[in-house]
């Protein structure tokens, strides 16, 4: 049987590497399919504005039910409407599947918030959420690396294909999740008999109503810096992957296969940070509320993403690739230890949701912000302006520690 602390790792894998198979080449197969340009943005669109809204809700949803049995739920939808997507060529059924994949696609989510049900230790937890992001960045770079030849030699058929081995991974996970044995939260293990008599329609209606009340009670004012300190790293990662492509090709003609082998280079270096969470936190073991890790995270980003912009010679810039690397795998790690430290177990998969929702919104508005970029300013200005969405992190991190120490004094 598989460990718990296994299974977690492996259905984190399978899930972004299954994903990275098609995400990357959504647009060739849609125009493939004759689908305009703004239909094309349509496509993109409706995923990251359902998730904004549907991630806090699915995450307090799991909250308030069982979040083992929320997650194959989701697999189950997920798994067939990515089979569906690999055969639909109407626009209307293609946008319905965004949308639905946009409010099921919640297992990153769900994944997170279950796993410390099975493992009862913070450092563990902490430690395997290090993996996952690990795991995740190797496996979102192979995903796109194999799908890349079927989907560009034969980009309907080979769609279509992917479509199908994708939703096999998600059975995959699906079985392995539901291996895992049941727990019960304290609230679970304390009898209910006016639940237990209840009709289905009263059962949904009162777990409506936990979920509303969940999302309620959440003290959003005390987690503002920190969802804010998440979109301004969104950001400013998010104009980086969405445009040094088109940067290297223009400033270095770098090759398809060597942009590859950068995007593996960046996925080792990470893999190595987030694998060193322990190591990390002895470093920082009286930064008790991330403070310090916030300002050097955000202070990383700025002078890495300044120092990309400003290099001529390639061989420096794929240096320079390490520093940033260890800064971007930093910002993922550190935004989700400092939720899970201010989180509780009944409102743990709400403040996970709430984390996605900030990086949708990102997603939504940085390919609008890095075309004003290159259309008025040039591809090159475009490290110059994510660093400035890093810098305002870094002021706002350092005017957030001084106010708590002098609120202490």
């Amino acid at each position: 049987m598989v460990s718990p602390y296994a299974t977690f790792l492996l259905v984190c894998f399978l899930d972004l590497v299954s994903v990275s198979f098609i995400v990357p080449y959504l647009d060739i197969h849609v125009k493939e399919l004759g689908f305009s340009y703004i239909q094309t943005g349509l496509v993109w669109v409706v995923y990251p504005l359902c998730q904004i809204v549907s991630s806090p809700v699915i995450g307090s949803l799991g909250d308030v039910t069982s979040r083992k049995q929320l997650l194959l739920i989701c697999i189950f939808i997920c798994s067939c409407a990515y089979f569906w997507l690999g055969i639909a060529s109407s626009l209307y059924v293609f946008l319905s599947l965004r949308i639905v994949l946009g409010i099921f696609k919640q297992t990153q989510i769900l994944t997170r918030a279950l796993a410390p049900e099975y493992i009862h230790e913070p450092s563990k937890v902490s430690i395997l959420y290090g993996k996952l992001l690990s795991l995740g960045s190797f496996g979102q770079t192979l995903g796109s690396f194999l799908s890349s030849y079927p989907i560009e030699t034969y980009p309907r058929s080979g769609f279509t294909f992917m479509c199908g081995v994708l939703s096999i991974f998600f059975g995959i996970n699906a079985a392995l999740i539901n291996a895992l044995p049941e727990t019960k939260t304290k609230e679970e293990e304390k009898p209910d008999t006016s639940e237990r008599k209840s009709s289905p329609i009263a059962s949904v209606v009162t777990t409506y109503k936990h979920t509303c009340n969940t999302l309620y009670n959440v003290n959003w004012l005390s987690l503002w810096d920190i969802l804010l300190f998440k979109l301004l790293m969104s950001i400013s990662t998010g104009l980086y992957y969405n445009n040094f492509r088109i940067y290297l090709k223009t400033e270095y003609d770098i090759s398809n296969v060597s942009i590859v082998c950068i995007l593996l280079f960046e996925a080792i270096i990470a893999s190595i940070v987030n694998n060193s969470v322990a190591f990390i936190n002895k470093l920082y073991i009286n930064d008790r509320d991330y403070s310090q890790r916030v300002f050097h995270t955000f202070l990383g980003i700025v002078l890495t993403l300044v120092a990309l912009g400003m290099v001529s010679s390639f061989p420096l810039y794929v240096l320079l690739l390490v520093p940033k690397a260890v800064s971007f795998a930093l910002a993922r790690i550190v935004t989700l230890a400092v939720v899970m430290s201010r989180s509780s177990p009944s409102n743990r998969g709400t403040l996970i949701g709430a984390l996605y929702s900030a990086s949708s919104i990102a997603y939504i508005v940085t390919p609008i912000i890095g075309g004003l970029i290159i259309q008025y300013l040039g591809i090159s200005y475009m490290y110059f302006v994510a660093s400035l969405f890093a810098a305002t992190g870094l002021v706002i991190s350092q005017m957030r520690t001084r106010f708590v120490k002098q609120k202490i004094k």
